[in-house]
């Protein structure tokens, strides 16, 4: 079969910025370029990167672009020029603060711009809380019109914690804070922005990293990390999980690993090979750069894939022997709320609205709709479409990944600031609950959608830990979704709220990146015993040990929930039911021991494997 090549080309033929410092790869899907008259050029700003900020401390940057486009940049009408976010597009700020036109919009340009001229837009940033090291990326947009081509930019900033910053959660940020530091990496340079191929197509690809931490790495993992398909792939592979494993693989996942040390500041070049899905559409490809057990910051490369033919039908996929038969990628139905009050939904994307199995009608972007509840009967009203019917009220998106704003819902974290947690992935269901005789807002998206917003753990974290915890959260929420109560019978598998486990969405998403990175690289992995999946509880901290199923709840005893040592807790009270895993204990094994997230979760899950499911 022929090997598509793709060759290695030195990033600054792709993307560069002059006076920014040194060109890097993009690790993202740039956003639409709509209207080729738009262009820019970045010129400079007024505060070189890194930007020292202390945590919640406020500072104004300018960033000043050239119109290199035929078309003027105005400065207010219908197609004023500003800043969004991007990587995701539109995505809540952490940086976000008074002077901001939208938590996603930074700033609009200061004066009308007009071709061949240089526009100033004023930033002013406002630090989080928390200490660390951020990259917030930008490009400019006209806005109602086209994102502009040229208009790339990022910032970096470098939060302090504020001297009078004292306990517990302090110290574990700037321990984490150093590990990230020991562990990362800089993408300088790989073959192709994106790449186009026939289904099953073999592809040659290659990628240079630099060290940028302050470890050597003494060995590197290459792996495989959740590719999946883009909105306009076909029916069959849509919103799940593709595959794209070749036979030169070590298996479903892992792609390449070798014992070779890497200094600060040396390169890392890996050649390898992946197959195109085997179905026409677009795709993401995913990897992850793994050194000495450390999944690295900046190490995901996510690379676009177009397929433009399907595979042979004789075309066969690679097994491994040690692979087992995979299932498909299940929902997840999260009970968010009990609605006592009307519930207003917005989304910047379309939605398909039905009652029961009827398809209603079309809410388009940017449409508001208020749904009410009231003597068996629901109601729905928005500007194009209005109705009242028995069965519950369905929002279906086009795309499963699209996410919506629940308007009227307060949903906040006190210790991660005053974020609002109200906004969400995949699909929302207004259903009236016998139990709570009450209507509840639910929302359904693949599993691996729901792990990304879970926000049990810290961004800083170490990056073994907040796999371990997630691979865990994964393991129970399915577990709740095969071993609950009937389907038929239940209005939602699991609840947003730490009764279960602590569900907080798009917006946690945005603020905790490498919680997303984590669930990436452990997509559909689960903790298993005698192969199959079971549950996996976990808690704050111990008193030095964990307890046995049995010691807490009674019943039949569960082998791989007995007590085990957790010596990181030792000399305090426990805090939580005290069963399974630790968080404190398994953070610091993390930390300090150099702990994997598979030794972590086979440790406190007693006899176990950590398996891939779907």
């Amino acid at each position: 079969m022929l090997k598509l090549k793709i060759f290695f080309l030195p990033f600054l033929a792709i993307i560069f910025f002059g006076g920014a410092g040194a060109a890097r790869a993009l690790d993202f899907t740039p956003p639409p370029f709509r209207d080729p008259s738009y262009g820019a050029k970045y010129v400079g700003q007024s505060a070189a990167d890194p930007i020292a900020m202390n945590a919640g401390e406020s500072k104004t940057v300018t960033v000043k672009f050239k119109n290199t486009g035929q078309t003027a940049w105005p400065a207010s009408g219908k197609n004023y020029v500003s800043v969004y976010t991007i990587a995701p597009n539109y995505r809540p700020s952490l940086f976000t603060g008074q002077g901001w036109p939208a938590e996603s919009q930074a700033a609009k340009v200061t004066a009308a711009v007009s071709s061949g001229k240089i526009g100033e837009f004023k930033i002013k940033l406002t630090a989080p809380k928390t200490a660390g090291e951020y990259i917030e990326r930008f490009n400019l947009a006209a806005e109602n019109k086209t994102w502009i081509k040229g208009g790339y930019f990022y910032l970096k900033v470098k939060v302090t914690a504020n001297a009078r910053a004292s306990g517990n959660s302090a110290r574990v940020d700037d321990e984490a804070a150093q590990i990230n530091k020991e562990y990362r990496a800089h993408l300088l340079t790989f073959s192709a922005r994106s790449v186009q191929a026939k289904g099953g197509e073999p592809i040659f690809f290659k990628v240079r990293y630099i060290n940028d931490g302050t470890a050597a790495w003494k060995n590197y993992l290459w792996q495989e990390a959740g590719s999946s398909a883009g909105k306009i792939a076909v029916a069959s592979a849509a919103g799940g999980r593709v595959a794209i494993a070749d036979t030169s693989w070590l298996s479903a996942a892992k792609i390449k690993t070798e014992e070779k040390t890497v200094a600060p500041n040396e390169p890392l070049d890996i050649e390898y090979s992946f197959r195109a899905p085997v179905k026409i559409g677009e795709y993401a490809a995913r990897f992850q750069l793994t050194a000495n057990n450390h999944t690295l910051d900046g190490g995901t490369l996510e690379l676009p894939v177009t397929v433009t033919a399907d595979a042979p039908v004789d075309y066969q996929e690679p097994v491994f022997t040690s692979t087992r038969r995979l299932i498909s990628e299940p929902n997840i139905r999260v009970g968010l709320y009990k609605a006592d009050k009307e519930v207003k939904f917005l989304s910047d994307f379309p939605y398909q609205v039905y009652s029961g199995e009827v398809l209603m009608g079309t809410l388009f972007a940017q449409a508001p709709a208020t749904l009410s509840y009231a003597g068996g009967a629901y109601t729905f009203a928005s500007a194009d479409l209005n109705f009242s019917a028995s069965q519950p009220v369905r929002f279906v998106p086009d795309d499963i990944k699209y996410y919506f704003t629940l308007v009227n819902y307060d949903r906040r974290a006190a210790w991660k600031g005053n974020k609002n947690f109200n906004v969400y992935r995949g699909a929302m269901e207004f259903k009236y609950s016998p139990k709570s005789d009450a209507p509840f807002v639910i929302n359904e998206l693949p599993l691996d959608l729901y792990v990304a917003g879970i926000a049990e753990t810290s961004n800083g974290a170490a990056m073994e830990y907040i796999k371990a915890l997630l691979v865990a959260a994964r393991t129970y929420a399915y577990y709740q979704i095969n071993n609950g109560v009937p389907a038929d019978k239940r209005t939602y598998d699991v609840v947003a709220t730490t009764a279960d486990q602590l569900y907080l969405g798009y917006n946690s998403e945005a603020l905790m990146p490498r919680v997303v990175q984590a669930a990436q690289a452990t997509y559909g992995e689960m903790v298993t015993y005698n192969a199959a999946p079971v549950i996996t509880p976990y808690f704050g901290h111990s008193d030095g040990r964990t307890r046995a199923w049995t010691e807490v709840w009674g019943g039949s005893a569960k082998p791989w929930l007995v007590g085990v040592e957790a010596k990181y807790d030792a000399g305090q009270k426990m805090w939580g039911h005290g069963v399974g895993m630790s968080a404190q204990d398994a953070s610091q094994r993390a930390d300090k021991d150099g702990w994997t997230y598979d030794q972590i979760l086979q440790y406190y899950y007693t006899g176990t494997e950590t398996e891939k499911i779907y």
